[in-house]
């Protein structure tokens, strides 16, 4: 038990520091319009239920299971903080032990840091593909940078690089990329609706 919780106060005390450096970076851009928008394709893509959970999605987790044991069929329930989380230990094994630390730090940084932070903290340090780590590469891809327009064709297409992060064997992957913008666009669509995306002014 001593071995866990030590391991775990190490992982907490990495994603603090890494936070707080974050949070100095995304200042300068967390009103603007489109980054905005891009993070309501974010929550709208990956975790729709973000508005309302405390960093992890008990509904998703119970249909997983569900799922897995009716219909061997595996699908996702991890919510943003939780890849945010993922993409900053860098631990990716498939585990009960990593999933159960992962939604215990996921919780934790809920308290520390608020939605709309974690969101873009997320965007901003994201792997999108070979060459594409991080937000301001992915831009430079539509020759674009941080204060631009980004239209909503490009915020799909860059939140798909999340699912699908462009490789080297580039025609299959920039297919399932190709399909999954235009899934995106019409499930923000959807979503804007509902009124489900919103977490900022």
């Amino acid at each position: 038990m001593s071995k866990l919780m030590h391991s775990y106060r190490k992982d907490w005390n990495k994603l603090k520091e890494i936070i707080s450096n974050e949070t100095i970076k995304i200042e300068i851009i967390k009103d603007d319009v489109s980054i905005n928008k891009l993070i309501d394709y974010l929550i709208s893509a990956e975790d729709h239920r973000y508005k309302y959970h405390v960093g992890f999605d008990i509904i998703a987790i119970i249909r997983a299971f569900r799922n897995r044991i009716l219909y061997k069929k595996q699908e996702g329930a991890s919510t943003i903080e939780q890849q945010l989380v993922r993409t900053i230990i860098g631990k990716y094994e498939k585990s009960l032990s990593r999933k159960l630390r992962e939604i215990c730090l996921a919780f934790a940084l809920k308290l520390f840091i608020n939605k709309k932070t974690t969101a873009l903290i997320y965007l901003n340090i994201a792997y999108y593909g070979t060459d594409f780590k991080g937000l301001d590469k992915v831009l430079k891809k539509f020759n674009l940078k941080k204060g631009d327009y980004i239209n909503d064709n490009i915020c799909a297409e860059i939140v798909s690089r999340l699912k699908y992060p462009e490789s080297t064997k580039k025609s299959t992957r920039l297919k399932l990329i190709e399909n999954r913008k235009k899934y995106l666009l019409k499930l923000y669509e959807k979503h804007s609706n509902y009124k489900l995306l919103k977490i900022h002014g």
